[in-house]
């Protein structure tokens, strides 16, 4: 569990954030991805719906419709199969847009990718910020 998370206030007024307008459920949910015990700075974590119904009180129906919905407007991806979740943008907000290869951070992100567990949400996430992060020998193919 990180001890802090940065959660910007252009989220309500964001191109995500305008889409949720409406679904308090589904903005529920997005500001619980970003700030919940599961999460990580890089975006990708384990966490079953089972849990975000729990830990956020929607039940398994309104955590399920939140999160189909939070995939609709790309604020993250599911596997079901693993139980892994992707923020999308959560490393850009946690982390920053990009960091220079001689960034003390690039060996803990290295660290951090070396855990994740080999899905389509590791492969999605050196694709974007593998570059940015100096992580492009990481890279692989999907």
């Amino acid at each position: 569990m990180r001890d802090y998370g940065k959660v910007s206030p252009q989220f309500w007024i964001g191109e995500t954030g305008k889409q949720l307008r409406g679904n308090a459920d589904a903005q529920l949910l997005a500001l619980y991805l970003m700030t919940g015990p599961h999460s990580t700075m890089t975006g990708i974590f384990h966490c079953p719906v089972l849990y975000m119904a729990h830990e956020t009180g929607l039940g398994m129906e309104g955590a399920a419709k939140a999160l189909a919905r939070l995939s609709e407007v790309g604020f993250c991806e599911y596997d079901d199969a693993s139980e892994t979740v992707f923020v999308v943008r959560m490393a850009a907000y946690q982390i920053g847009e990009s960091l220079k290869p001689s960034d003390n951070r690039v060996a803990g992100l290295r660290k951090e990718v070396e855990r994740m567990p080999e899905t389509r949400a590791k492969s999605r996430f050196l694709a974007i910020y593998g570059p940015r992060f100096g992580l492009a020998d990481e890279v692989q193919d999907e």
